[in-house]
Parts: C-alpha cells; structure tokens; sequence
C-alpha cells in the first residue's frame, strides 16, 4: 500500500486565539511558545521476592505553563488581560479559554493546542539597550488547566 509523502510542518507562524466576549479571536503573533507540555507521577511498586522489576503506575498529570515570545507592539490587549489579575477587580478575573494555532504558509491552521480555564500569571518587558538594534521583546506567561491537541 502506497502513502503519500507529506512534508512535516514548519514552526514558525503561529498565533494565541482567546474566547472573548464568546467568540474565537486571534489577539497576538508571536515569535517564540513554549510549555506545550505535560508530565504525569509515576508510582514506583516493588514486590517482595520479584528483584528483577518493579511495577510502575500512573498518578497525577499535570501541564507546564504555556509561555509567549512576542515584539512589543501598539496593542495594550495581553497587558490589560494581565492588569485584571493584579487588580483587587474580582468580578472581571474570570478564566478564559483558547488555543495556540499552527498555521502553513497559507494560513491555513494545521494544529490547535487548546488550552482550558487560563489566566495571566506572569508578564516581563522588554530589556532595552541604546547599542543594539533587536526588536523590543515582552513575555507572557499563562497557567491553564489541560491541552486537547487537534
């Protein structure tokens, strides 16, 4: 049986979707997300009069914390998702869901990592230095509750 030969993707454009006021929008490019992970306990059983093995069961999962890459920019949208937590507002810090997307050269999406109940935990500026001519690169950092890969 014959298959078809498919070129793996490359890793270079993708985007955060967020539910916002119900609907899927895409709030930002970035350049580099990382923690698109996820790590389960291992319980470690050893048995009296069985030295060659011992049995191995699951426990906990849990997900590492999803962080972006992206250049400054005039949008003010991620720091004003991120000030809603570090304001004493507790009526606008609802978790919200959403899904980093994968997309081809078209812009076709390719693969969706959607994250459930997220919220901003961590956000660092940029470092500036007069001598150098790189972009002005911010960080987010997003806590979620679990990924369904599609």
């Amino acid at each position: 049986m014959a298959t078809k030969n498919v070129d793996p993707y490359g890793n270079y454009y993708f985007a955060l979707e967020l539910i916002v006021d119900g609907h899927k929008t895409e709030v930002a490019h970035f350049m580099e997300c990382g923690g698109l992970k996820s790590t389960a306990e291992v319980f470690e059983i050893e048995e009296g009069g069985l030295n060659g093995r011992s049995h191995k069961r699951p426990g906990r999962s849990s997900w590492d914390n999803i962080t972006l890459r992206y250049a400054t920019s005039a949008s003010t949208f991620l720091l004003e998702w991120r000030d809603k937590y570090l304001q004493d507002k507790f009526d606008t810090r609802t978790k919200t869901s959403g899904a980093i997307t994968l997309m081809n050269n078209k812009g076709d999406v390719v693969r969706r990592y959607e994250f459930m109940n997220a919220w901003p935990v961590s956000w660092e500026g940029p470092s500036f230095n007069a001598g150098s001519s790189e972009l002005a690169v911010e960080s987010l950092e997003i806590a979620h509750e679990g990924l369904t890969i599609t």
